[in-house]
């Protein structure tokens, strides 16, 4: 005789396995916000960590430039405060920034 688990007891699993290793949204929103300060962090936002780089959307250009002048001094900042996956690389984009 096979066991049947409830359908969301699956469900559940496979989203916990897909989500390990991962960084949460918080998490990662938290550790830009030290890296950058309030300032910045209200023109740009991490849009998503892959293979260790770090890609962020800000609002317009002028950031994007500054950012990009402080990308070293923001790595340094961030090193050690990603639990899981850290960046190793920024590449800084112009899109949404998601309020």
């Amino acid at each position: 005789m096979v066991d049947k688990a409830p359908i969301g007891d699956l469900v559940q699993g496979v989203i916990k396995r897909l989500k390990k290793g991962r960084l949460s949204e918080e998490e990662m929103a938290s550790v830009w916000v030290k890296a950058v300060g309030r300032k910045a962090a209200r023109h740009s936002h991490p849009a998503s960590l892959r293979r260790g780089v770090l890609f962020v959307n800000v609002d317009r250009s002028s950031w994007l430039y500054e950012l990009t002048l402080r990308k070293k001094e923001i790595l340094e900042k961030m090193e050690g405060k990603m639990k899981r996956k850290p960046a190793k690389d920024i590449r800084f984009r112009i899109g949404e920034i998601g309020k």
